[in-house]
């Protein structure tokens, strides 16, 4: 992917797509793209937008990490958004999904299986436990166990795709995925389960992997 540079500075480029307003009732873009911002790493540019063209490979290629909040539900993504999410992170790029952005693929199975899980919905709010699945990744370091008021997702993790659980969350005696990676072909993909409103980014711990994932994704 692309950078912006000059003879002393290299700066990395992020894009931060979601929905404000009437198209994101749940998860509106607004109350979170302030906590991503701060949580960018020296040297990067976070730009931000509710254009969804913006997937468009031609677009996408010019930034070295993609976050998605998109608030998707009750929206078609196109074909050709599809592919230019697939082109994007094959040929490089970096890919973070946070919490809603998984709405992506309720109406693409491509995005399905780059995302190598199944949305199959969520309970209530409530408190959940968050315990570390790999020590060892990068993403992880520094990371301990946490508590945090939280919208449960769940998934159903899809068989023959390569990937590494960060996280799991514990409901009702049973543990679900709360966090993983994957390598996909050239690129790297992310996503982060937690993260259903402003609150949800107060959690210290949350912030480090988030922060931590940016860099991952992109290769850094």
């Amino acid at each position: 992917m692309s950078t912006t540079s000059n003879s002393k500075t290299h700066i990395r480029q992020a894009l931060l797509i979601g929905d404000y307003g009437d198209d994101a009732p749940y998860h509106p873009l607004d109350q979170i793209q302030g906590h991503i911002d701060k949580l960018m790493p020296e040297g990067w540019e976070l730009h931000v937008s509710d254009d969804y063209d913006m997937f468009e490979m031609e677009r996408l290629e010019a930034y070295d990490l993609c976050i998605v909040y998109t608030d998707a539900f009750n929206k078609k993504i196109s074909s050709r958004h599809a592919a230019g999410i697939i082109t994007y992170v094959a040929n490089g790029g970096g890919l973070l999904i946070l919490h809603c952005g998984v709405s992506l693929q309720e109406t693409r199975y491509e995005l399905k299986q780059l995302m190598g899980a199944q949305y199959r919905g969520h309970t209530d709010y409530r408190a959940l436990e968050m315990h570390v699945s790999s020590h060892a990744h990068p993403i992880m370091k520094g990371i301990s166990s946490f508590v945090m008021e939280e919208e449960p997702y769940e998934f159903t993790l899809l068989p023959g795709a390569e990937r590494t659980i960060l996280m799991e969350y514990v409901m009702d005696d049973e543990m679900w995925p709360a966090a993983w990676c994957s390598e996909y072909a050239l690129g790297r993909t992310v996503y982060v389960m937690p993260g259903h409103h402003a609150p949800s980014f107060e959690q210290p711990e949350l912030l480090r992997l988030i922060a931590q994932s940016m860099i991952w994704a992109a290769g850094e």
